[in-house]
């Protein structure tokens, strides 16, 4: 009899601590640094952003988050990279409205699925794109309309690539205005803001940190800002949606990570990044850098996703994007 009962308390002792072991382990996360990829070059704008929030996050999780640049491919290589990458919340991607809204539909090699190989983590924010034109063009956007409805397709409009976010605001602008422009892709944003300010082309839709301070120093004329809202940072500026566009120009930022990781590594993600976005002296300086931070669950950021993959898979369609 004694015996038995000692069996019964081992069983019993077993199970308490079973019960006990498995919640103290999900609230370890992290116990050791995560690896935050960014699927471009150091310096660029997707890098610097993700460096601000790398350092911010790694105060809140008490633990490094470490970015490793992966570049090449239009960010394909770091999103392919982490959709191979264990599912155990210690890999993830700092990564941009081209890779995951755009590249699927315009690359015909990709080897990932944006949708099925990833699970939302956070919107972190988004760069706004602004519509520019040469110093030649008229000085609001009803008169530049006007000017290349006429035109009737001899306009053109420089970006930074074929089937680039740059190329796909575009094409949604012109979609909801209306008019006929000719595509002319540059290799990068610096030569194709460039040949606007020669009036070798007419018009780019370009990020406002480049755009900006050009019109400032009256070198291009910025006609309307790609964004629901007025920035905070530039608020003389008007959008296009107050112009009678409604045409969303911005490019998101954010975290996602391989398809199956824990929801408790998830979640311990998304709170850091929605802290970080809440102190008002990390938002300021993300404003210095063009950014527009923005926050939410993995829901809300999940929704967004798949609002955004069917919207820009419907612009490229009818514009006919396809990467050479």
């Amino acid at each position: 009899m004694a015996l038995r009962r000692s069996v019964i308390l081992s069983s019993l002792l077993a199970g308490l601590l079973a019960g006990v072991s498995a919640p103290a382990a999900l609230a370890a996360f992290p116990d050791r640094p995560i690896k935050l990829v960014v699927g471009y070059p150091p310096g660029g704008g997707t890098d610097v952003i993700a460096r601000i929030f790398a350092t911010q996050m790694t105060e809140r999780l008490k633990q490094p988050v470490v970015i490793e640049n992966r570049a090449g491919a239009s960010g394909m290589i770091g999103s392919e990279f982490v959709a191979n990458a264990p599912a155990d919340g210690y890999t993830m991607i700092f990564t941009a409205s081209d890779t995951h809204s755009i590249n699927p539909h315009v690359q015909p090699k990709i080897r990932y699925d944006a949708r099925n190989d990833f699970v939302a983590v956070g919107l972190a924010g988004f760069l706004t794109m602004a519509l520019v034109t040469n110093n030649t063009q008229p000085g609001t956007l009803k008169e530049y309309l006007a000017a290349a409805r006429a035109k009737n397709g001899a306009f053109n409009y420089a970006s930074w690539g074929i089937g680039s976010s740059s190329q796909v605001a575009m094409e949604a602008f012109l979609a909801a205005s209306q008019v006929k422009m000719t595509h002319v892709p540059y290799q990068g944003a610096a030569p194709a803001i460039t040949a606007v300010m020669a009036s070798q082309v007419e018009a780019m839709m370009v990020p406002l940190t480049l755009a900006e301070p050009n019109f400032r120093a009256g070198k291009l004329k910025l006609i309307g800002v790609g964004s629901p809202q007025r920035v905070p940072w530039a608020k003389d500026l008007p959008t296009l949606a107050e112009q009678g566009i409604d045409s969303d120009g911005r490019i998101w930022l954010g975290i996602l990570a391989p398809a199956k990781t824990p929801a408790e590594a998830v979640n311990a993600v998304n709170r850091a990044l929605n802290e970080v976005i809440r102190d008002e002296s990390v938002s300021a300086n993300l404003y210095k850098n063009g950014f527009i931070p923005t926050g939410g669950s993995p829901a809300d950021f999940a929704k967004y996703l798949d609002g955004e993959f069917n919207r820009m898979g419907t612009v490229i369609r009818n514009a006919n994007i396809r990467a050479e």
